[in-house]
């Protein structure tokens, strides 16, 4: 009980500034808005125009996106080796240092179980601050909910809306922490594409309430991408509330990146430290008072009388 009202009056001091943490990993410097499928492009001059129109969209945090289907996987490749390594984009980030926080993602295409192992014995995936998983068939999707060893469950746009997730898959999903990603980008440039995504979308709402959304471009160029403003208000059309709109586009793919962080760093450490006084208080501010009053009252009487101290007992 003690343990259970140090820790409220903790976040409630870190909430007021009271307190400040200090994590040298920096993995809290993130900010909104968000937009967790940038494609990658080998060609630097269209990658720029995409960073720059996310600047100017006003986007904070990025991730680039490329992907890995291990249906595909070569025979002999085993362990490690089975993923790719990401992207080098260290001179785009140096770039765009001040403006974008650009992440890197991994989106695993996969048909089947086997895909756990792999992924259980990648280095390389340790590499990627952002896992999705992008099922092919049924079973693939109960997988990825259930057991999937990542953050985030997407879907191909292509594909079309074969794949509709059932009741408990999602919700054993959403107790795991895991996201379901809507990609906006492929519904504007194909009509088939839009319903598909429209079909998926309410059938998030109808399954599981729209938990966990969070939206996402996928654009490949600059014409594709669109503000935050304008990508919440698809809530509307994808049967999400306002409120559930706004968190798709922010708090959502923050709590998503912390999911991330946490499974890709494991065990951290937290620093906190003091920002001003700290006094912690609560309801029965008033009552403590006067019982520490009282009890000091008696150790005075029992002092001055010259008897041993009795043992105290605070219920």
């Amino acid at each position: 009980m003690l343990e259970d009202h140090f820790c409220a009056s903790l976040a409630a001091l870190v909430a007021r500034g009271q307190l400040k943490t200090e994590n040298k990993s920096e993995m809290e410097q993130t900010n909104p808005f968000y937009d967790f499928s940038i494609i990658y492009n080998k060609d630097d001059k269209v990658m720029r125009a995409l960073l720059n129109e996310l600047v100017e969209l006003g986007y904070k945090t990025i991730a680039i996106e490329q992907s890995f289907d291990h249906s595909k996987k070569e025979p002999g490749k085993r362990g490690s080796e089975m993923f790719p390594e990401p992207h080098k984009i260290e001179h785009l980030r140096k770039e765009f240092q001040g403006k974008l926080r650009i992440l890197q993602r991994l989106t695993i295409l996969y048909v089947d179980v086997n895909v756990s192992h792999a992924m259980s014995v990648s280095l390389n995936l340790r590499k990627f601050n952002l896992i999705a998983g992008q099922p092919k068939t049924d079973a693939a999707l109960t997988h990825c909910c259930t057991t999937f060893n990542g953050d985030l469950v997407t879907f191909d746009p292509v594909a079309g809306s074969r794949l509709l997730v059932n009741r408990k898959a999602y919700q054993i999903a959403v107790r795991r922490g895991m996201f379901f990603e809507i990609k906006y980008a492929p519904a504007i440039a194909d009509s088939n594409n839009r319903k598909d995504m429209i079909k998926i979308a309410q059938n998030y709402c109808t399954k599981g309430k729209s938990k966990n959304i969070i939206f996402s471009s996928g654009a490949v160029h600059e014409f594709q991408l669109r503000g935050p403003y304008d990508v919440a208000n698809l809530a509307f059309i994808f049967g999400l509330s306002e409120d559930q709109g706004k968190n798709a586009v922010d708090r959502n793919c923050r709590q998503l990146f912390l999911k991330a962080e946490s499974r890709r760093l494991g065990k951290t450490i937290m620093f906190v430290r003091g920002n001003g006084p700290i006094v912690f208080s609560d309801s029965s501010e008033a009552e403590d008072d006067h019982e520490m009053e009282d009890l000091q009252t008696e150790l005075n009487e029992t002092s001055e009388n010259n008897q041993p101290n009795k043992r105290l007992k605070v219920h």
